[in-house]
Formats: structure tokens, sequence, C-alpha cells
């Protein structure tokens, strides 16, 4: 369905009509003129002409709103093909208004690379003869930087780094995954992007010749030209929750569209793409099926397929409660891929030894202690399938140079990975080797006393004696996630802010990487600035993970937490999986033993029932 308030109805002229009436021959002025009125009124058959792809009929219908109007959101269910329409945008835009200045961004760099990439995937078809010609030159592609010139325009993409970012302008700004953008890095840093127009030499010079007009008394200050605003702001997202920033935005320009009063200076587009607006040929049936088996109403299949903003505050790990534990953007503690050495650190790890790209993730999840106040801050975060076990290892042992590590919780059903770890040629050439301990958290009372005071008693942290195991069982799994929502309901976890939109992000870029010395000097720089949007990608991916959980009633009377069963179906590399979540509960089972022990006062001596004295020889 769409609907278009009676303030945006225009009577636009049937220009197929006049194009029909054209005859004979055309000056080539006016041909070239007439040839680009044509493609741009028929934009779906232009793109077609130009790259050798014809959009879907949605597709054009998004394409020409976006032409339209100067502030564009498309909320998209998965598979709606957002990052292409962004791409097809990048170079539509500029080939039909010339001189356009295009800014790609998004949260991470990646993210605006990967549009920049399905760009130059279009343009290298075989069918884009048309296209390749309407770019003169190479594209250049810098760590933080990937550009393209176009008709005395740009094509740009770029990390979200605040002070990175600040010196751009921009006519039209197109911003993928919006909904990890916060309000203050739209409102603040990018908006201000839009500011100056692309004419500004032929504004000025047009209010130059009025203002002499007007004196002269030949022209009236009422009859001055209108000039049109071309910026634009496109917004590209999945549905989330309406606690966030994307929900805000998403509502605020729904009323302005709703709304009864003229808006002078700028036009709104809003859409819904759910699965059932795609064509037939865009989505797998069987998958859908499965997605919605059950699960029809479920906040996840509302979100990833049906477009629908939901409220997030009913999972068993509140999504809300954990966006409000979020450390605001430019605060700290942010991620970190370097600890601070005043700081000491929870590394957890939820091993998978298979290296297939369908297995599970191999997690890290790294947390800074706040000892005083007893509570924590994820600052790292790490999740990967199909990788072998040895870059695992390496990773381990970057994590293990770069953070003051002072406990480490390991799942027991994989536990040998820390004895693969010290075997390996790594950790024995740089003599690191991690000692376990004997720890057991569902211990109560006095037996947990003795088994704490025993721990302690053997912890030693210059040796690396600060490894346990943790066992899952059905009354350690109901504990230990009950433990994990205590802590975000009382507010002792939080969740570091994004390390793109901190101060520290240049010189953490600038300082390089020691600690990982697995890549080569000449592509350090890059590999730092990717690595940096993944974790901030991690970070968000997380908290996504805890709030899918569901809590369940095994055939045996017990609680399951597990994802919900409409996510469980796809087995494929890009399936829905826990362990990050998993990898969070056992860094809050290391922080809690960490502090518990430094709390326990530790068994005294018992007095002797007798003092020894030395026996003289009898003078008798």
């Amino acid at each position: 369905m769409f609907y278009c308030p009676e303030k945006y109805e225009t009577n636009y002229p049937d220009r197929n009509a006049e194009f029909s009436l054209l005859s004979g021959e055309l000056p080539d002025k006016q041909a070239q003129v007439t040839l680009a009125q044509f493609l741009r009124y028929n934009l779906g058959f232009g793109m077609e002409a130009i790259s050798g792809t014809r959009p879907a009929l949605y597709q054009e219908v998004l394409l020409k709103a976006c032409f339209n109007r100067n502030f564009s959101m498309i909320v998209g269910a998965r598979g709606a093909a957002k990052s292409t329409i962004a791409a097809w945008l990048s170079f539509l835009i500029p080939i039909f208004e010339p001189n356009t200045n295009i800014l790609l961004s998004g949260p991470t760099f990646r993210t605006a690379r990967h549009i920049f990439n399905n760009l130059e995937k279009i343009i290298g078809s075989k069918d884009a003869t048309l296209l390749r010609q309407c770019f003169t030159e190479n594209p250049s592609k810098r760590n933080d930087e990937f550009f393209w010139r176009i008709n005395g325009g740009t094509i740009r993409a770029i990390p979200l780094s605040q002070d990175r970012v600040r010196g751009f302008r921009a006519n039209v700004l197109i911003l993928d995954e919006f909904l990890l953008l916060s309000e203050d890095v739209v409102k603040n840093v990018l908006q201000p992007f839009l500011i100056a127009p692309s004419n500004i030499g032929e504004r000025m010079s047009i209010t130059e010749r009025e203002n002499k007009l007007i004196e002269q008394g030949q022209m009236k200050e009422s009859d001055r030209t209108v000039f049109q605003s071309t910026a634009r702001l496109i917004a590209l997202t999945s549905a989330s929750y309406t606690f966030e920033n994307a929900y805000k935005v998403y509502s605020e320009w729904l009323d302005n569209i709703y709304s009864k009063e003229e808006v002078k200076h700028a036009k709104y587009f809003v859409c819904n793409i759910s699965h059932e607006a795609l064509p037939e040929y865009m989505v797998e049936k069987s998958i859908i099926e499965e997605a919605k088996s059950g699960a029809e109403l479920h906040p996840s299949f509302l979100r990833e397929y049906c477009a629908r903003f939901v409220d997030g505050s009913d999972s068993f790990f509140s999504a809300k409660k954990m966006h409000e534990l979020t450390i605001k953007d430019s605060e700290s503690p942010c991620i970190k891929l370097v600890g601070d050495p005043e700081k000491k650190y929870v590394i957890s790890i939820d091993p998978c030894f298979s290296n297939s790209p369908t297995s599970d993730y191999f997690a890290f999840c790294v947390l800074e202690l706040n000892e005083q106040d007893e509570k924590a801050t994820v600052v790292h975060t790490y999740m990967e399938a199909g990788k072998d076990l040895k870059e695992h290892i390496k990773y381990f042992f970057y994590l293990l140079k770069a953070f003051n590590v002072v406990m480490i919780c390991v799942d027991n059903a994989d536990g040998q990975f820390i004895s693969s770890a010290n075997e390996s040629s790594i950790f024995q050439e740089n003599h690191v080797k991690i000692n376990t301990l004997e720890y057991d958290g569902e211990l109560q009372g006095e037996e947990y006393n003795q088994m704490l005071n025993s721990f302690k008693s053997k912890y030693n942290q210059g040796s690396k004696s600060i490894c346990f195991k943790h066992v899952f069982n059905q009354p350690s799994i109901r504990r230990i996630n009950e433990q994990l929502q205590t802590w975000i309901n009382t507010s002792r976890i939080y969740f570091g802010s994004r390390l793109t939109q901190h101060d520290s992000y240049d010189s953490v870029v600038g300082a390089g990487l020691p600690q990982f010395p697995f890549t080569d000097s000449e592509n350090r720089g890059k590999f730092i600035v990717d690595l940096i949007s993944i974790e901030d990608d991690l970070m968000y991916q997380l908290k996504k993970q805890c709030s899918l959980i569901e809590v369940k009633s095994s055939p045996t009377g017990g609680q399951v937490f597990d994802l919900p069963a409409s996510l469980k179906r796809n087995h494929g590399a890009n399936r829905a999986r826990r362990d990050g979540y998993t990898s969070l509960l056992l860094a809050i089972e290391g922080a809690v033993a960490y502090f518990n022990m430094n709390r326990a006062v530790g068994q005294k001596k018992s007095a002797s029932l007798w003092t020894p004295i030395m026996m003289g020889k009898s003078t008798l």
C-alpha cells in the first residue's frame, strides 16, 4: 500500500506522451538532452540501459522516491537488497545530477566498503558498457577511504570516526545499517554534511543579478528565485527496537509526512518492505516457511522478515536494558584492542574445534573489571567460524599480550583448548603456559568457602595459574543464566562504546598493534581499521544474541535457554548463533570467581592445644 499526502501531490506532465510526439532527426544537443530526460523519467529502463541491470518494480519505486525526496528511509526485510539499492543510487544520482558528491557511510567502515564494492562489481559486469564510460579513472582505495570520480562529482566511502568525517561535505548522504547509528552521530556529525549546496556559484550569480533588478525597481522581492534543495539523506536499515534511535527518526519522518502543515524546504519518504512485498524470485519460500513455522508473531521474525519495529523488553535478557547499559558514543570505557595497563581483565572461552563455515562460533569475551564496585564492562569480543584451531590460538595469545588478564574461564566440554594452546609453537616459543585450577560455582555455604580458599591459595598470576573450567549441566546452566540476568537488571555489566566514535580512534590506528604480530607491516593499517569495524559490529551482535534467548521447559522438567526454534532451523553459514552469549555467561562467571576470591578471608591456622617446653636434667 502506498500513501501520499495532499501536500506532496503534484501533477507531473506526461513526459512519455511528449517524447512520442517527437519525429524526424533531432540536433545533437537536443537529442542528448532528450535522451537524458527519457532515461531519467523512465528510471527502470534507464537503469537497465546504463548498467545492464533491470530493477524489480518495487526497487524502481524506491529509486524514484529517493530521487524526489530530501529524506528517505527504507526499512527492509532480510533479502530486500538494501545495500544493492544503495550501490545503484550512488551512480544514478551523479549521472543525472552532475557535480554531485556522494558519501557512503555506516556504523563501520566495512559497511561503507561493502556498498562501494557492490558498485565496483556492477561497473565491472559485462553488460555495464555505458556505465563504465561514466568513470574516467580507476577508484582509489586507501585504508581509511575509498574514492571514485564520476561526472564532475565523487563517490566516497569512509569510516565513521568523528574526527575523520568532519572535514567532508556531500550533497547526498547514503547511510546503511541506520539502526546502529546513534542520534548524536546522525544529527551532529552526519547531517551537517548536507549544509553546503552543490551549486553555490550559480546561486550567488542569480542572487546578485536579482539584487540589482530589485534595486532598479524591475523586480519585486516576492519574485526571487526559489532554490530547490537537492540535498538528500537516504537511510537504509532493518527494523529494530522501538527504544532505539532508528525508530525515533522513523516516527519523526512519518509525523512530518502525515502532518497537514506544509514543509517548505524538505520532503520525506518512508517505507517498510516486508518479505511479502518482495517478488517470488527474490525469496526462498522454504526459508520463510521455516522461519515463521510456529513463530509468525515472534519478535525476531517480525523484525527480520516483516520489517516491523518491536518493543524488545519482554525477552529473558532485556534488549532495552542492555541498550541502556551500553556506554554512549565518545564516552569511556570503549571497545579496546589493547587494554589499560592499570586495569584488570577477565577472558572467557567458548571453543569450537570444527573448521566448517556452518559450525558454531569460536568465541572469546573480554571484561574490564571495576574492582571497587564489583562491576565489569565488555571491551572486546571474538566470534569466528570456519577457521583452523591454530588461528584461534594465535588470537588467544594476542589477548594475553594485549590485556592484563587476571582470570580465564573456559567451557569444560572443550577444555582441551588450553592444553592445545600450551602445546602450540607460539606459546612454547614465548614461554607461556596457562595452568588450570579447580573451581566449582555450584557449591554453597561452607563448602563454597573452603573451595574458594583452596582456589585462592593456588591462584598465581605470575605463573599464569589463573584459569578454571566451567562444567555446563542443568543446575549450572540455570544458575549462570540467572546470574547474567541479575547483572543486567542491577546494572553490574556494561557494554563498551564504539571505538570508531571515540577520541582514541586515530591514536589506536596510528599506534599500530604490536601485540598482534600475525600480519605483515604493509597490510597492518588496513587490518587494524577492519578489526575496529569488526569489534564495533560484534558488540551489537553480542547483545542481539542475548536478546534472542528464550527459556523453555525440557521434557525432564528442567529449563532450556536457547534461540527461537524458527532461527535454529537454518543450518547455513549465515545462521543465527548464540556462542557470543555463551562466552558472556562464562565471562561473568570468571568475574564472580575473581571478586569472591579477593573477598575471601582465608582459614586461620588453629591454635595448638599444648605448648612444648625443653626438659632439663633433674637436680635431684
